[in-house]
């Protein structure tokens, strides 16, 4: 009996911390970043069908995609030996019984689920699978330029990143990750991956040149193709000026408008 209380108190003191984890992003700043970008959504995974907050919590784990053992079998493919699940929230609902009366003065019972909590449900990541690939997602409406990429060697691929991360460029892979459909964030990566064919990445991380680079490209081709103008991207740059003074901005921007030229001038040849 003791342990039959114990196993109860783990799986509610673990549902209670998983669920804290949503409360906490939604009473954060991240919130309306992470939801200001249609995240992909693949009907070939289960997770698609998972409420936002279950979404949410993997995301926060640090994958794209997440299934039970059984689904990853189906799937053809097999947890790592060794590797530890990860938890999302199963609803666990109690069938009520209540008395109605008819017009008539008739008392019958009627039964109905009510939710009563939730339980953790344990869930295993796709980097800690191997086996069969799995599906690619084809994006619905693809962005402009696709074809260019490709003949600068880069794979264009869709799947789920960190929060708030909507696209990432790996050169040593030379793979473009996207997160979203949107335009802008393709042609932000296709920058950097042009930019990197003339001249190569040196440090690690952001460079803040590197991405004023690819935004002003990226603001270029948007006015290029008709996408509406905002703020987002003088504000990107501000960002990696480490100043909201145009002044600064500016000169920011200066200092990359040769090279900034040169990858337009790649995208499209004067000759």
């Amino acid at each position: 009996m003791a342990q039959t209380v114990e196993a109860a108190d783990s799986w509610r003191s673990r549902a209670s911390s998983e669920l804290e984890k949503v409360v906490r992003l939604f009473s954060s700043t991240q919130l309306p970043d992470m939801c200001a970008k249609a995240l992909v959504s693949s009907p070939a995974k289960p997770s698609s069908r998972w409420s936002f907050g279950n979404q949410l919590l993997a995301l926060l784990s640090g994958t794209a995609d997440a299934r039970g053992f059984r689904q990853w079998q189906e799937a053809g493919r097999s947890v790592k030996k060794g590797a530890k699940a990860i938890y999302i929230l199963g609803p666990v609902r109690k069938r009520v019984k209540r008395k109605t009366r008819n017009e008539a003065g008739e008392t019958k019972d009627e039964f109905s689920d009510v939710l009563v909590g939730f339980m953790p449900v344990p869930v295993f990541r796709f980097e800690d699978t191997e086996g069969r690939d799995l599906p690619v997602y084809q994006p619905r409406d693809p962005p402009p330029l696709l074809e260019l990429a490709e003949n600068f060697g880069m794979n264009v691929q869709y799947e789920r990143l960190a929060p708030g991360v909507y696209g990432a460029t790996d050169h040593t892979n030379k793979t473009i990750l996207l997160a979203t459909e949107d335009h802008d964030v393709f042609f932000h990566e296709l920058a950097h991956s042009i930019h990197r064919s003339f001249e190569p990445k040196t440090g690690h991380g952001q460079e803040p040149e590197a991405e004023t680079i690819a935004q002003l490209v990226a603001a270029t081709l948007a006015r290029l193709y008709g996408r509406p103008a905002d703020n987002f991207s003088w504000n990107y740059i501000a960002a990696y000026a480490a100043s909201n003074n145009p002044q600064q901005v500016g000169r920011m921007c200066m200092r990359v408008l040769d090279r900034t030229k040169r990858v337009l001038d790649l995208i499209y040849p004067t000759t």
